[in-house]
C-alpha cells in the first residue's frame, strides 16, 4: 500500500501521550512528543489537521478516552492516518495494539508514521509493529513487577510506604507526628474510646484547625465524618500497617509513634463491632434491610421495629438510639425508604451483557482493593477475639475465689456468658472474611442472575414479599443513610456500582449508552 498511497494526501492525526507511569528520562514530555512529530511531518509533507495529547496510561485496554475516540473517528474517515513518537505512545497492552493492526489491514489506518520506528504496511511491516507493541508490554509489565517489588520489600523490611496517613508526615516513607495535627488526632481516640460520637468529634477537630495539605495543589483536607470512620477502623494509628497483602508492625522497625495505643483500639473496635452486633436481637421476628439502614447525623445503624399507627395498624419503623446523636426526629417510616427504592429501580438498571462482561474482565483492581478492606477487617476481628478470650479467661480465675451465692459471682457468670456468645460470633466473622480472601469469586453475579436483576429489578421488588425484598436490596443496594425526612443517599453493591458509575461519567461527556 506504501506505493500506491501519496501520503501527502492524508489527513493525519498527531497523537502524544505521557503518563505517571512512564520514566522521565526515557520518555519524551508531551510538548518534545509534539514538536519531533510536527518536525517529522514538516520534512515528509505530511499533512496534520489535528493534535490530541493524552496523559493517560496505556498499560490497560479501554482507560484512555480520547484515544478510543480517535479510533472511531479513523474508521469513519475524519483522519486517514496516524502521527505518534513511538509505537509505544499508541499501546501497551495487545489488546490495542491488535486492534491498531487490524485497522490498518482493514484499511481503516492508511498509515502510521513514528518519529523513533519505520513503518511499512506491508507484512514484514505489520510484524515489526506487533513486535514493536509486544515490546512495549514487556517492558510496562517488568517496570510494574519491579515497582511491586520494591515497594513491598521497603514495606516489609523497613516499614516505608508513601501513602499519607491523617496526623502524620511522611518523610522518605516512614511515618513522624504532624505535631498539632497527630496531637488532635490523638484526642479523638480518646473521646471515641470514652464513647464520644463520631460526628462530635469531628467537629471538635475541625473546631481546633485540623487539616491535611495536599502537597501537588495545597488544597486543605478538612475531616469529615466519613474519613474519621474510617481513622478509628484503622489498625495503622496503633502500629501495624496492613498493606499489599502484608502486615507490618511499624513499631518494631523504627520509632513509629502510635496515635493510640493497642489496648485502646481494640477497646474502640468493640464498641463500634457491639453497635453493629447487638446481643439477643429478636431472632425470631424477620425485619428488612436490618443493619443496612443508617444516621446521617452520627453514621450510626439503626433499630428497625413496628410501630403502632393512631388506626392500631403496625407500621415499620427505623430509628436512631445513639443517645449523643443530633438529630430531632429519631424515626423514618420505612415506607420512605422503600418508595426510594421503588423509584430508583423504575426505569430498570438496564445494564448490558456488554456492560457485565467488561467490568468483569477489569475486576483485578476491584477485587484487590476488596481483599484490602476483607485483611483490615479480618485483622480487627482477630485482635477483638483476642482480648475477649483474655477477659474469659481473667473472669473464670476470679470467680473460684467468690462465692458461688454472691452478687459479684452472678455478675461475672454473666460476662462471661455474653463474652462467649461474642466469642462465637466473632469466630463465625473471622471464617466468613477468611472464607472471602480464599473464593472472592463467590459473590459473583451470573450473567442471568445480573441481566434478570438489571432489568426487571423494580417489579421483582414490589411484588416481593418482605424476605424477597430483603433478598433482593442485598444483591444491589450496600447501604442508605437517612436524614429525619429522606433518604440522603445510598452505595450500590458491586458491581452495580462502578457500572452506574462508569455510566454517568460518560453521560456527562455527553456520549450515549
Amino acid at each position: 500500500m506504501e506505493n500506491e498511497v501519496d501520503f501527502r494526501n492524508l489527513k493525519y492525526v498527531l497523537y502524544a501521550r505521557k503518563s505517571s507511569d512512564d520514566p522521565e528520562r526515557q520518555i519524551r514530555s508531551v510538548p518534545d512528543q509534539i514538536n519531533e512529530c510536527k518536525q517529522l511531518a514538516a520534512r515528509l509533507g505530511l499533512t496534520v489537521v489535528k493534535i490530541l495529547e493524552e496523559t493517560k496510561s496505556a498499560k490497560s485496554p479501554h482507560q484512555r478516552p480520547i484515544f478510543t475516540q480517535m479510533l472511531k473517528d479513523l474508521k469513519v474517515g475524519v483522519y486517514d492516518a496516524i502521527l505518534a513518537w513511538n509505537p509505544d505512545r499508541l499501546a501497551r497492552n495487545m489488546l490495542e495494539g491488535g486492534t491498531l493492526i487490524d485497522m490498518v489491514d482493514q484499511e481503516q489506518i492508511k498509515d502510521l508514521k513514528f518519529v523513533t520506528h519505520h513503518f511499512t504496511s506491508d507484512a514484514n511491516g505489520k510484524m515489526l509493529l506487533g513486535m514493536a507493541f509486544v515490546l512495549s508490554k514487556q517492558y510496562s509489565d517488568k517496570l510494574s513487577q519491579d515497582v511491586t517489588r520494591g515497594v513491598r520489600s521497603r514495606l516489609t523490611k523497613e516499614g516505608k510506604t508513601p501513602i499519607p496517613k491523617h496526623g502524620y508526615i511522611n518523610e522518605g516513607g516512614s511515618y513522624n507526628p504532624d505535631g498539632k495535627n497527630h496531637e488532635l488526632i490523638c484526642e479523638a481516640f480518646h473521646r471515641r474510646k470514652t464513647g464520644e460520637s463520631i460526628e462530635s468529634i469531628t467537629e471538635y477537630l475541625n473546631r481546633n484547625g485540623y487539616y491535611r495539605m495536599i502537597k501537588k495543589t495545597g488544597r486543605k483536607i478538612r475531616m469529615s465524618k466519613q474519613m474519621l470512620s474510617d481513622i478509628f477502623r484503622e489498625s495503622f494509628y496503633y502500629g501495624v500497617l496492613v498493606q499489599a497483602n502484608q502486615q507490618v508492625d511499624l513499631r518494631a522497625l523504627y520509632g513509629f509513634k502510635p496515635a493510640v495505643s493497642e489496648e485502646d483500639y481494640f477497646t474502640i473496635q468493640s464498641l463500634s463491632y457491639h453497635r453493629m452486633k447487638p446481643s439477643k436481637p429478636h431472632r425470631d421476628r424477620f425485619y428488612p434491610l436490618r443493619m443496612m439502614v443508617f444516621c446521617t447525623f452520627c453514621q450510626q445503624s439503626m433499630r428497625v421495629a413496628p410501630s403502632t399507627g393512631g388506626s392500631g395498624k403496625k407500621l415499620l419503623y427505623y430509628r436512631c438510639d445513639n443517645a449523643d446523636c443530633a438529630r430531632k426526629k429519631r424515626s423514618i417510616r420505612a415506607k420512605i425508604i422503600f418508595d426510594f427504592i421503588y423509584d430508583f429501580l423504575k426505569e430498570g438498571l438496564n445494564l448490558t451483557e456488554k456492560e457485565y462482561n467488561e467490568y468483569y474482565e477489569n475486576m483485578t483492581k476491584l477485587t484487590d482493593q476488596n481483599r484490602q478492606k476483607i485483611r483490615a477487617g479480618l485483622h480487627n476481628r482477630q485482635g477483638l477475639l483476642k482480648m475477649i478470650k483474655s477477659e474469659i479467661k481473667e473472669r473464670s480465675l476470679r470467680i473460684t475465689k467468690l462465692d458461688p451465692e454472691s452478687r459479684p459471682y452472678r455478675e461475672n457468670m454473666d460476662r462471661i456468658a455474653g463474652l462467649e456468645e461474642e466469642e462465637k460470633d466473632l469466630t463465625d466473622d473471622i471464617t466468613k472474611l477468611e472464607k472471602q480472601l480464599r473464593t472472592p469469586e463467590e459473590d459473583q453475579l451470573s450473567i442471568e442472575q445480573f441481566l434478570n436483576l438489571s432489568k426487571n429489578a423494580s417489579i421483582i421488588v414490589q411484588s416481593a414479599d418482605e424476605r424477597a425484598k430483603d433478598i433482593i436490596c442485598r444483591q444491589i443496594f450496600l447501604n442508605f443513610f437517612v436524614d429525619e425526612s429522606k433518604v440522603a443517599s445510598y452505595q450500590l453493591k458491586e458491581p452495580f456500582d462502578t457500572m452506574l458509575k462508569h455510566r454517568k461519567i460518560l453521560s456527562s461527556r455527553g456520549q450515549r449508552i
